[in-house]
């Protein structure tokens, strides 16, 4: 491609620095003219496919991603982008073709975890990924999550930290999008009086029969800092000592499940449980 002229870069430069500034409206509108200016410049046409990405405006993250790889095919990041952008929009082939070009979707499964927004916050969940953009969602998030155990979420591929919990370290991904809305349902209620073991217990009587598991009384023991390479650290610590009643949860596709599984579980441990509803 040819070089930029001044005038687009002149351009570009303030795009970027109204992005930067959280002026976003001028900043898309500063990008599209640089464009106009220089349409083989693959710069601009990258920042807004990777700017309509995080706002899940899947068809224009399409369009100028393709354009960037028009004119830089070595962009590994765009391609991602594409691929991604794809995976949203249904686009199984294009998709497909795009994860070929790393080897094919084998090599991209296991446990990760993503980063899911609730309300103006957000929690980390564990997810086991079915591909290069997508993952099915292991844990049990808190209802403002809007997500459910076994949700079939998009991923990006932009590592934004590591969660660490006992043994595994595992990186954090953000979640760009709901796929597919499983039909698991979440049922909360208090563990009176319950220890360590006997929460262990709840917790493999649930995976025994397929049902999801959380300690919602812990969600607020997750601390955040930034690394030295600039990345966020997520600790997961888990409590040392029980308190006299502990908010769980338990993913079930009917209510008669959860409330099986619990009653099971207190007549084995012969502790008693309180306050159980539905967050549909």
């Amino acid at each position: 491609m040819d070089a930029p002229s001044p005038e687009a870069r002149y351009y570009f430069d303030e795009a970027i620095r109204y992005e930067e500034a959280g002026d976003f409206y001028h900043a898309v509108k500063l990008y599209k003219r640089t464009i106009r200016e220089a349409p083989g410049w693959a710069a601009p046409c990258l920042r807004l496919g990777h700017f309509y990405k995080y706002r899940q405006e899947w068809k224009p993250s399409l369009y100028y991603s393709k354009k960037g790889i028009a004119a830089d095919a070595g962009n590994q990041q765009a391609w991602w982008d594409v691929g991604i952008a794809a995976t949203a929009l249904g686009k199984g082939k294009l998709a497909r073709r795009v994860w070929d070009k790393f080897g094919g979707s084998a090599r991209l499964q296991g446990l990760v975890s993503a980063r899911i927004k609730q309300g103006r916050s957000w929690e980390i969940v564990g997810v086991q990924r079915r591909g290069p953009a997508s993952g099915v969602v292991r844990s049990v998030p808190h209802p403002k999550s809007q997500r459910r155990y076994g949700d079939l979420i998009l991923l990006d591929n932009i590592v934004q930290g590591h969660h660490i919990s006992g043994a595994y370290r595992l990186p954090v991904y953000e979640e760009l999008g709901l796929l597919k809305r499983s039909h698991f349902v979440a049922f909360s209620c208090q563990l009176l009086l319950a220890s360590t073991e006997d929460v262990n217990l709840l917790h493999q009587l649930c995976a025994d029969k397929l049902l999801g598991f959380e300690v919602w009384g812990n969600a607020s023991r997750t601390l955040s800092w930034a690394s030295p390479e600039g990345q966020a650290t997520f600790y997961h610590q888990p409590l040392t000592e029980q308190p006299p009643a502990l908010l769980v949860a338990i993913a079930a596709r009917r209510e008669s499940q959860a409330q099986r599984v619990l009653q099971d579980w207190s007549v084995i441990t012969l502790k008693s449980f309180d306050g159980f509803q539905a967050h549909h």
